[in-house]
């Protein structure tokens, strides 16, 4: 996989080339992945209050109650003083990384099967950030518009499930989201989380404590994905749409659980340590080639 620091030019490397002619790319990217930090700490938040609910350590009423997922982070920013302003910066934001993504999967780089699923995996990057910036665009104009997310993976789910083979490509997105919250969990175990930054030029403290963050990040994050993914499998598998939910849907179902309160814990940090990693490192984000 090749990669490139920022703004340094190279004969042999394309990629290098562009970021030195275009360096408002890298700004664009940037900002993105610091709305992309903003939205995951608040996710992180709303899971954690999940648990913290569920395992009567809170008492208030309303804790727990918002939806624990980046529909719901952006939900709650809706909710406060400012919050019309704050979105149409988070949407400003998440278009920007959109358009990271779309121009990280056209970059010259690997052919392969590997650089391939790269490619692919930016686009449906690209996509999953754009419904975000929309959500966000929707609820600045009017907040009846965003409907839960819960909801609407049952109601897509349904819709899917009514054609011919719906209930088999239903089942593939499930096994596929699983594999990548797999490779997410892999990748956190590796402390394989620097691909896309240029430590050049950090201290070895910032190193030891952006690293572990990302880490930690990516295994809440896997988990995260293949929680969906299972339930979207298993809704497949029994034919019953109702079983397929959003992140909020699963971990409200795990929280019911004593076991299952454990893994909603590691989501909601996961979510956070993420979050707080990607506003710690935006400004080392550089282009990388698949």
């Amino acid at each position: 996989m090749s990669t490139i620091r920022d703004h340094v030019p190279d004969i042999h490397n394309p990629v290098g080339e562009i970021a030195a002619e275009h360096p408002g790319l890298v700004k664009i990217g940037r900002a993105g992945w610091f709305a992309k930090g903003v939205v995951y700490v608040l996710a992180g938040i709303l899971a954690l209050a999940i648990a913290a609910k569920a395992s009567g350590f809170a008492k208030s009423p309303t804790t727990g109650q918002q939806e624990a997922s980046p529909t719901g982070a952006i939900k709650t920013v809706a909710g406060h003083g400012g919050g019309t302003l704050l979105l149409w910066l988070l949407a400003i934001g998440m278009l920007l990384y959109a358009v990271w993504r779309l121009v990280s999967a056209a970059l010259p780089g690997s052919t392969d099967a590997k650089g391939w699923i790269h490619r692919i995996g930016y686009v449906v990057s690209a996509i999953i950030y754009t419904t975000f910036a929309f959500s966000a665009i929707a609820l600045a104009r009017d907040a009846s518009k965003v409907p839960d997310g819960n909801q609407k993976v049952t109601d897509i789910s349904a819709k899917v499930m009514q054609h011919s083979g719906g209930r088999l490509v239903f089942g593939l997105v499930g096994i596929i989201v699983m594999a990548a919250g797999i490779y997410r969990i892999v990748k956190g175990l590796k402390m394989d989380v620097d691909d896309e930054l240029d430590m050049s030029g950090t201290s070895s403290g910032y190193r030891r404590l952006v690293k572990p963050l990302g880490a930690i990040g990516e295994i809440g994050r896997g988990i995260g994905f293949g929680l969906v993914g299972f339930f979207l499998l298993r809704a497949a598998i029994k034919y019953n749409p109702n079983d397929a939910t959003g992140l909020d849907g699963a971990l409200r179902r795990l929280a019911a659980q004593h076991w299952g309160l454990l893994v909603v814990l590691i989501v909601g940090i996961g979510f956070a340590a993420y979050g707080v990693f990607c506003l710690a490192t935006f400004t080392h984000r550089r282009l990388q080639a698949p």
